[in-house]
């Protein structure tokens, strides 16, 4: 989690709140992290660095959520 938080720091983009699943041997632990506001840009930069760690297993995607 600490790699997740620092590239979305390097890239300004400020957590709000974070849902992870609870672990089953030998599964993947889905992790979902809801931001603040941010650029399309920065998100989208983040995104793609953070599926080159090792540590992901699938492919992240984005939800956008409009007020």
């Amino acid at each position: 989690f600490a790699a997740l938080a620092n590239i979305l720091g390097k890239h300004n983009i400020s957590i709000a709140s974070v849902i992870q699943k609870v672990r089953k041997a030998g599964n993947a632990v889905p992790v979902i992290i809801m931001t603040h506001e941010a650029k399309e840009e920065s998100i989208q930069k983040a995104l793609k660095e953070i599926d080159r760690l090792p540590v992901i297993k699938g492919k992240s995607f984005l939800i956008r959520i409009e007020s």
